[in-house]
């Protein structure tokens, strides 16, 4: 984290905390009061709820090990999510997250040899004013990896500006008709663009493309081609560990091959992109 961007989280608490009495946190823009209590479209109230806390050694090249912190409540609606049960009711998977005793957790994990702090969800710009609070509870020192589907707004960008020292950013679809179907989204893909772009002039980034099965000329052609041409210097993650949904009409219910997989990777590297990540 940046000091002075540590130094000035007090104010950045109480924008965020402003930001939900009429909540525009995200291109929702549901307008929720949820200092009151009311629910946004991320079905969260003010609080923050983190359901899971480890160590992993599974994330891209020079994150692990890697402490990820899950907090619940997402803007999109991906039936596809490895974690999306924790995002139906997400204020009754977990109490609201003590930050005072998450950040002993946090030290204890650094202090043990995690490198960076992973944030995740669901999706953490929901929850960007606990999180905000828990990064003041942290020393300057904390390497804070953002693990986001990139999809929130110009005020949540801005307070993340100086904390975020590697934006770990999904870049899911590569047109709006895929993302109006699978994430239920229909500006996603403008948001997520812009959001990246923004992060990529501001701190080291890593983007990353899970692939679908059958969305290879209509999602992943064109997400590498975007990045080729916008953000080169950042580098790229190509996941092959998509996951089928047990019902879906509109998702994928196969496995990505091991072809498919081939065909991305060579794609990327004949564009020159920097991988740091192909496989499961």
């Amino acid at each position: 984290m940046d000091p002075k961007a540590h130094n000035d989280l007090d104010v950045r608490i109480e924008r965020a905390r402003q930001a939900m009495e009429n909540c525009m946190l995200c291109p929702r823009l549901c307008g929720a009061n949820r200092l009151r209590g009311e629910k946004g479209y991320c079905s969260l109230d003010a609080c923050g709820y983190c359901f899971r806390s480890m160590v992993v050694n599974y994330e891209e090249y020079g994150l692990n090990p890697s402490h990820q912190l899950y907090f619940s409540g997402c803007n999109l609606r991906c039936e596809f999510c490895s974690v999306g049960q924790y995002n139906i009711e997400p204020c009754q998977v977990c109490p609201p997250t003590d930050t005072g005793l998450l950040a002993k957790d946090i030290l204890q994990k650094q202090a043990a040899g995690a490198k960076t702090l992973n944030l995740l969800g669901g999706e953490p710009a929901v929850n960007l004013y606990a999180i905000l609070q828990l990064l003041k509870e942290l020393p300057v020192t904390t390497r804070v990896v953002w693990n986001s589907n990139m999809y929130y707004g110009e005020l949540a960008a801005e307070l993340l500006d100086g904390l975020v020292d590697i934006y770990l950013a999904d870049l899911k679809c590569g047109n709006n008709d895929c993302g109006c179907k699978l994430l239920w989204a229909n500006n996603y893909r403008e948001t997520a663009k812009m959001r990246i772009k923004e992060a990529a002039c501001k701190a080291q980034t890593i983007v990353r493309h899970v692939l679908m099965p059958g969305h290879f000329e209509c999602c992943t052609r064109p997400v590498l081609e975007w990045i080729a041409a916008e953000t080169p210097d950042a580098a790229v993650s190509i996941k092959g560990d998509y996951v089928p949904p047990a019902h879906s009409q509109l998702c994928p219910l196969e496995y990505v091959s091991s072809k498919e997989l081939e065909r991305a990777v060579t794609l990327a590297r004949d564009m020159g992109l920097k991988l740091v990540h192909s496989g499961k």
